[in-house]
């Protein structure tokens, strides 16, 4: 049930109403953009100053990204390989049920103080995401995320939980939309022959140039987590986290993780580049 009238995030009840309008428009609408650009209304109209992105997670090809608005920035090269390292994608790939992920759920442990944060999200004045994962297929969820971008706040635990408790009817709705989006037919294999590069790419990243240690910390490095949390997460000592980023920084010929990053982003194209020669 949408709080209404709680001193913590109450909601008035116009917004309740374009919620559910919205809603109804989005089931009824006949077309994939259409469809989103309505559940996007139904879901600004609970939470506010939020930024809707929107498009279908696939386990062995690329996202589709639906630009239900228009041209945005932030989708740019997105399903050309930065999806890869989006820790939305990992959790797509780990999980089958639908689920509403917080914030906390969604970045690891220090993550707005990693490089990858600098370099990747604030330039695009990213300053808090919610992310409904809705597996409408059982290879395939709708992402819908929900961003804040400055100078707006973060989101408040209210919404969170206002938009938690719509998890069903968005779900809803996300079944709605899946069936809306075209048969990709022949393009299909294209897509799924550039999932496979791509993800061989990433494997392969370093070459035999890193041992197997210093792989597993540029792949955590790559995603975002910064020094501390590379440690807990392989259970190593913080020192020895250091050590092994001098090693590969020293092998990759980088200074910085944002350099890391750009050095594996331009990995990834010249590798679809040969795929389409």
């Amino acid at each position: 049930m949408i709080e209404k009238n709680s001193k913590n995030g109450s909601l008035p009840l116009d917004s309740v109403a374009a919620w559910s309008r919205n809603l109804a428009a989005c089931l009824a609408a006949n077309g994939m953009e259409e469809s989103a650009a309505r559940l996007a209304d139904g879901l600004t109209a609970l939470v506010p100053e939020t930024r809707i992105y929107t498009g279908l997670y696939r386990r062995a090809a690329p996202p589709i990204v639906i630009d239900f608005d228009g041209h945005d920035e932030w989708n740019h090269g997105y399903s050309d390989g930065k999806y890869l390292l989006d820790p939305t994608y990992d959790r797509f790939l780990s999980g089958k049920q639908s689920v509403c992920l917080s914030p906390k759920e969604i970045f690891p442990p220090d993550f707005r103080k990693s490089d990858y944060y600098i370099s990747y999200y604030r330039p695009y004045g990213m300053v808090d995401e919610i992310c409904y994962l809705l597996h409408v297929e059982p290879d395939a969820a709708i992402y819908v995320s929900l961003m804040r971008l400055a100078p707006a706040a973060a989101f408040t635990a209210a919404e969170f939980r206002r938009l938690a408790a719509v998890l069903e009817a968005v779900e809803t709705a996300a079944r709605h939309l899946r069936a809306q989006m075209p048969d990709r037919g022949a393009s299909d294999d294209n897509s799924l022959r550039l999932h496979r590069v791509l993800s061989a790419a990433y494997e392969r990243f370093g070459g035999e140039s890193l041992s197997e240690r210093e792989k597993e910390v540029t792949n955590l490095l790559l995603k975002g987590l910064p020094p501390k949390a590379v440690g807990r997460m392989l259970g190593i000592a913080p020192g020895t986290v250091r050590n092994h980023i001098k090693r590969i920084y020293v092998k990759l010929d980088v200074r910085s993780q944002a350099e890391l990053l750009a050095l594996f982003f331009e990995t990834l194209n010249d590798a679809a580049a040969d795929s389409a020669a």
